[in-house]
């Protein structure tokens, strides 16, 4: 609303969004995350439209938030840190939080981040860590 944004009126809560928005959504329920604080325009843009198709693939049966983390600032940097994660580079980094599982999380190797990438993760996504 702050924005001016009205065309999605009336505003139903999302599966997707900014990590910096999403206040107790990581706390409730498995998130994937993407950080991309260095990715120019471009590639932040493309990031933020695969997250939405994949949530729209997903269509809420998982039941998961997807979520980008563009901003160096903000939560991104305590997450990162929280998780053990690769200081920011020109690559993308791609997680699952689950901390509504004891604090569970899981890391992606993957750093080309299409559709098809971000379902493989989500359908496998490795070993499970913890905070």
């Amino acid at each position: 609303i702050e924005s001016g944004d009205f065309s999605d009126f009336p505003f139903h809560p999302k599966s997707y969004g900014a990590l910096d928005q999403a206040g107790g959504d990581i706390n409730n329920a498995k998130c994937l995350v993407v950080f991309h604080e260095n990715g120019d325009d471009d590639e932040q843009k493309e990031l933020i439209d695969v997250m939405k198709a994949v949530s729209e693939k997903c269509n809420d049966k998982t039941g998961m938030k997807f979520l980008w983390a563009l901003n160096p600032n903000g939560l991104a940097p305590r997450v990162r840190a929280a998780a053990n994660l690769p200081k920011m580079s020109d690559k993308p980094t791609m997680i699952m939080l689950d901390l509504p599982d004891q604090g569970g999380y899981y890391v992606s190797k993957e750093t080309d981040i299409t559709i098809k990438n971000v379902m493989k993760f989500i359908e496998g996504p490795g070993d499970r860590q913890q905070l």
